[in-house]
């Protein structure tokens, strides 16, 4: 199992599906090889599944993408947790992802949503899981 495990937030998995050659296509791409682990929960699919129209995706490219395990699903967090998380973020409805990364305990969260999840406020909190964009990601990488 890779040693690098990824919570992503919705807007990367749109991302990555409309645009494998950018960023976020790329983390697709290496967890398909195996190479890194990415994890979301059903509240993230179902925010997926909401925005696949308008980017003009069909939803068996994600029922693929789920089914081969390319994003791994675990359980939605607890309300407590997503309470907890409310106070960080200017969106509440956006709790749930940093309350989903916490669960899942995982080295990274990774967004596109720079107004309410790549915030200073969201990564002081959430450390040690690093919060960055897809890019950040990347970058981060190289100097491992």
């Amino acid at each position: 199992m890779p040693s690098l495990t990824v919570f992503l937030d919705a807007s990367v998995i749109l991302a990555g599906m409309a645009s494998p050659q950018g960023g976020s296509g790329f983390l697709l791409q290496a967890a398909k090889q195996k190479k890194i682990t990415l994890i979301a929960t059903p509240l993230i699919i179902n925010e997926v599944n909401r925005h696949l129209a308008k980017l003009k995706l069909q939803s068996k490219q994600l029922k693929t993408l789920l089914n081969r395990q390319v994003i791994r699903l675990i359980k939605d967090p607890e309300e407590i947790v997503i309470s907890r998380c409310r106070r960080l973020t200017a969106d509440p409805d956006d709790a749930h992802v940093l309350a989903g990364a916490i669960v899942a305990n995982v080295n990274f969260l990774l967004s596109l949503d720079k107004k309410h999840i790549l915030t200073k406020r969201v990564k002081k909190h959430l450390f040690p899981i690093r919060v960055l964009s897809p890019k950040q990601f990347w970058q981060s990488l190289k100097s491992f």
